[in-house]
């Protein structure tokens, strides 16, 4: 009786959710921000309780109800994407499900869907975002909020680690409670991760609107990213960079220039001069040329691949359950069992190179068409940094959203300023719907 009980709460929770969020977006911005903004003191955020053996967490909740709020408005997704995104997004769902239903035969709920949330969540928050019915005020509402609540809040939470804990390396770890340790740098990878983005849709607002203060949280972010020390988001601002000055207009990489070459000016200087300085420099050259965890993630992702092989031609082709485990030596003596920290190679494991063509053919022509000329050169920005920041981390389902709106039309609105200097056709602006 309790668990009969129990289950009708959760389905009327359940149904009240997917009503809110299918009628106010807003309140998914919220709970991405809660989730972004505790990564770093709370990795685990939102366990609720356990049943039949399966923990069970806010995010489980949130994620099933973006994706039967979705489910309601999915004609809405098949108008807006081309077929052949249509096909292969199909195709990733299902090979998905069968993951998981296998998993969940073979090793038991709690082990399969432990191992399946990662790929549930970014499902769930993509797929509710491509289907919802987005007007030109709601997308810059939810620019705004993202960088305003997750940027600027997200630097906050920097300088209050960096004031309390001191500012750490790659190498270094701090005790948060109990028995949660913590790396010593100011933001954990996803949320430096999520601060690249924002500077982007910051970028974007400033050059729609040429209001100074999204270029001053513009640099403010860059400035915090730097700092974080997280090299994959370095690289991801390194790619951001070259797409920018590639294919941003041409009023953009006007004013562009001169901040490149002010953070290389004063990255020299530092580098020269120090003297108060010297301890910091050196923190920033060792994390710059510590290769070590490189190293290790490179030598566990082939040591996966390679156990893959001997899956058979069906494992090959189509992954394996979900709750198989990443078991697998880093190095000399060193066995480790999470997840290997590459999303190309989680997707080809459980989802096989068939899942991971899929992936990439819904991904890649996305960006080719958004640095064609005359295209949406910030939503081309947004697709290569998670393309990079894929490399060597798995992907958080919270920093997805923005990932969203690149597959909101068949093609990447043209902007009308992009032929002119920022702010003077501001009025003019167009975004996508």
């Amino acid at each position: 009786m309790t668990t009969l009980l129990f289950l009708l709460i959760g389905v009327i929770a359940l149904s009240l959710l997917v009503g809110l969020v299918r009628l106010n977006p807003r309140v998914v911005y919220w709970a991405v921000s809660l989730f972004a903004l505790t990564a770093w003191e709370f990795p685990n955020f939102g366990a609720i309780g356990t049943f039949g053996g399966t923990t069970v967490t806010l995010g489980d909740g949130l994620a099933v109800a973006l994706f039967a709020a979705g489910l309601l408005d999915v004609r809405k997704a098949v108008r807006r994407v081309p077929p052949a995104v249509v096909f292969a997004s199909i195709l990733l769902v299902l090979l998905l499900a069968i993951s998981l239903a296998r998993g969940v035969m073979e090793y038991g709920l709690g082990l399969a869907v432990n191992e399946a949330r990662g790929f549930i969540y970014v499902i769930g928050v993509i797929f509710w975002g491509v289907t919802r019915e987005w007007t030109g005020a709601e997308v810059v509402f939810a620019e705004k909020f993202f960088v305003v609540v997750q940027g600027a809040g997200l630097c906050l939470v920097a300088a209050y680690h960096v004031a309390r804990y001191g500012l750490g390396g790659t190498a270094d770890f701090v005790v948060v409670s109990g028995e949660l340790s913590q790396t010593g740098r100011p933001l954990v990878s996803s949320q430096a991760f999520m601060l690249v983005l924002c500077a982007v849709l910051a970028l974007r607002l400033w050059n729609r609107s040429n209001q100074q203060r999204y270029i001053l949280l513009f640099v403010t972010f860059m400035v915090v990213v730097a700092v974080s020390q997280q090299r994959t988001v370095w690289l991801t601002m390194v790619a951001l960079a070259i797409v920018l000055l590639w294919r941003a207009p041409s009023a953009l990489r006007r004013n562009l220039l001169p901040l490149a070459g002010l953070f290389l000016v004063v990255g020299f200087a530092i580098a020269v001069t120090r003297s108060a300085s010297s301890d910091l420099v050196a923190e920033f050259v060792g994390s710059a040329s510590n290769t070590g965890t490189y190293d290790a993630r490179l030598t566990s992702w082939i040591g996966l691949v390679v156990q893959s092989l001997s899956g058979g031609p069906l494992g090959i082709l189509f992954g394996v359950p979900f709750g198989h485990g990443y078991g697998r030596f880093e190095g000399v003596g060193r066995w480790v069992v999470f997840a290997p920290h590459n999303w190309y190679v989680t997707v080809y494991l459980r989802e096989g190179l068939v899942g991971l063509i899929a992936f990439l053919a819904v991904i890649v022509p996305r960006i080719v068409a958004g640095l064609r000329p005359g295209r949406d050169v910030f939503v081309a920005c947004i697709l290569v940094c998670f393309l990079v920041y894929g490399w060597t981390y798995s992907w958080q389902w919270w920093t997805c959203l923005p990932l969203a709106f690149a597959f909101l039309d068949r093609e990447f609105p043209r902007n009308d300023l992009e032929e002119a200097a920022p702010g003077v056709s501001g009025s003019r602006a167009r975004v996508s719907r």
